[in-house]
């Protein structure tokens, strides 16, 4: 028998002088527990995110010779932490040195046998090559990784470390860091787990993971089903799903996906407002399905970061089209949440922003929609300014897909939280949230809100909402559909159409789902210049318009999509 300790720590991106004072902090933390081996996540000295100096060698120096400094400052404790190279490889270290292994069955300490993976290591683990190659099983298995997650993807992640433990008997232990890791473009969740036959521990949330036992003991008495045959390793990657609503994964309970979503948000932007110092916000309130969640995220981040919610400064902003419906929902829940309904009118500022260029001020185009839109932005960038905050940003998935969004208007803010989260998930998301017990207040107006249509509202309507979005484009759940298809399925423009029959055919009419994707294309194609200014945010969903990966040329033409769809 013997005692894993899991280190966990809170690193400042870099600061390697200041992290390494935290582990060893961890390290006589351990030992004072009785602990024979610390166990660390993937880049417990600097985080993962390299950018220029993932390749130089000089920083594989400098950590490596940190780590061996760090053991040889704590001699009888094995520490298991990271050796870099092209990448990050979890590594025994006793003593002041790196404990050669080679291709053995592990490393052996007090009769126990214990082995270090990495994800795609464990994802890749075949019981039987190990037994037939000579292999011993080990007594215990230790994931260390520090890897961006997406919503979903943990529960995976749990059914794996189960199916590993039923089929080698083993003992598997994962400690996944990631808190005080940037949070663009990826988000970080800090895990802990223990499977075995008597325990099975794994934390959902940074809270619990901080909470949690560090400590475990591990016994010898390997006795598996082994049956466990995954040979192809890789990701966890969610099944293939072509449903109304496929951009929520079949692989996952739909309320553990929604609120996992949320909390994934509410981690990018509190690590954010964390990793500056910042501790004020402002949220441009419209009444609508994006600014609803995006005050539910910021209200919920200053929460778990125990700030003062005065710091949030939800605002009001009516313009030429803003309704009173709207209106008046944006203010019942901004109350609802313990907050002072303020507004900035914008019209009079309009009216002389269209009479400095000449426009007659009432011709309902594209400029006199426009024009609100940024007003707005300005408005809200000048008070994060004044406040020394956040403007958060509200634009959602479907609409940067399409580009349905004003460019140096909604597609500008200091941190964007809703950048991988489509409309029709907004809409599926909203009610399990507002069941979490610190924003039930809220549940009353934003059941009001999903009750209404989406709208732009930028054009003179008599106090009721004229303009209708899905009028307009589509129904949001046939653009969710196509996006998922192209950017996350990434099937041909004609197996969208095919797709969108199979599961649309009864609703929509053949021709109508044919134009709609040329429509979901062309758009997608000119809409990119927009999403190349899109503000820093966390990609917290499998679906995802950033990166070069998604990248098109704006000017291109469709003459290549109008092929493949009618092939």
């Amino acid at each position: 028998m013997t005692k894993i300790y899991l280190a966990k720590t809170k690193i400042k991106p870099l600061d390697i002088d200041a992290n390494r004072q935290k582990a060893d902090a961890e390290i006589k933390k351990a030992v004072a527990r009785g602990a024979k081996i610390i166990a660390f996540p993937v880049g417990f000295l600097t985080g993962t995110d390299l950018g220029i100096l993932a390749d130089k060698d000089y920083f594989a120096e400098i950590y490596n010779e940190t780590v061996l400094k760090l053991s040889a400052e704590n001699k009888g404790i094995v520490i298991l932490a990271d050796c870099r190279d092209t990448d990050f490889a979890a590594r025994f270290y006793l003593n002041g040195e790196l404990l050669d292994l080679g291709d053995s069955d592990g490393l052996e300490i007090d009769g126990c046998r214990i082995r270090a993976y990495d994800l795609a290591e464990m994802m890749a683990l075949d019981t039987y090559t190990m037994c037939e190659n000579g292999f011993e099983l080990p007594d215990c298995m230790i994931l260390t990784e520090s890897a961006p997650v997406v919503a979903g993807q943990r529960a995976l992640l749990k059914k794996l470390l189960e199916k590993i433990h039923r089929s080698t008997g083993a003992t598997v232990i994962a400690n996944l860091g990631g808190r005080g890791f940037t949070s663009h473009p990826y988000v970080y969740m800090p895990c802990a787990a223990v499977i075995d036959e008597d325990i099975d521990i794994f934390t959902r949330t940074e809270k619990e993971y901080f909470e949690s036992e560090s400590v475990y003991e591990i016994t010898t008495g390997v006795n598996g089903t082994g049956e466990y045959e995954w040979r192809d390793g890789g990701e966890l990657e969610f099944s293939e799903s072509y449903n109304k609503n496929p951009l929520i994964p079949t692989d996952v309970d739909e309320k553990e996906y929604c609120l996992d979503l949320f909390g994934l948000q509410t981690k990018a932007l509190a690590d954010r407002l964390s990793n500056i110092g910042c501790k004020s916000a402002v949220v441009a309130v419209s009444g609508g399905l994006d600014s609803a969640l995006a005050l539910l995220v910021t209200v919920n981040a200053f929460d778990s970061l125990g700030l003062d919610r005065r710091g949030i400064h939800p605002v009001s902003m009516p313009g030429f089209g803003t309704s009173s419906t709207t209106k008046n929902l944006g203010r019942q829940l901004i109350e609802s949440l313990g907050f002072e309904f303020k507004t900035i009118d914008i019209t009079k500022a309009c009216a002389q922003a269209l009479a400095d260029i000449g426009h007659d001020g009432v011709t309902p185009d594209v400029t006199f929609e426009n024009v609100q839109a940024r007003m707005r932005t300005v408005n809200g960038l000048n008070m994060a300014n004044a406040l020394g905050g956040l403007f958060i940003g509200t634009g959602d998935l479907s609409e940067e897909a399409l580009g349905f969004a004003t460019y140096g208007g909604d597609r500008l803010a200091s941190y964007n939280v809703n950048s991988s989260v489509s409309k029709t998930v907004i809409r599926t998301m909203l009610p399990y949230v507002v069941g979490l017990s610190n924003l039930s207040a809220a549940a009353e107006r934003i059941n009001g809100i999903l009750n209404i249509p989406v709208s732009p509202e930028l054009v003179p309507h008599g106090g009721e909402i004229l303009q209708k979005t899905e009028e307009i484009l589509a129904p949001y759940k046939l653009i969710d559909f196509y996006i998922y298809c192209f950017a996350v399925a990434g099937i041909s423009p004609s197996e969208m159409t095919a797709k969108a029959k199979e599961v649309f055919g009864e609703e929509f009419a053949d021709e109508y789902l044919k134009e709609k994707a040329e429509m979901f294309c062309r758009k997608f194609i000119s809409g990119r210049f927009k999403r190349s200014c899109s503000p820093e945010g966390a990609i917290t969903t499998h679906a995802r318009l950033i990166g070069a990966d998604k990248n098109i040329p704006s000017d291109s033409s469709m003459g290549f999509f109008a092929k493949a769809l009618n092939r």
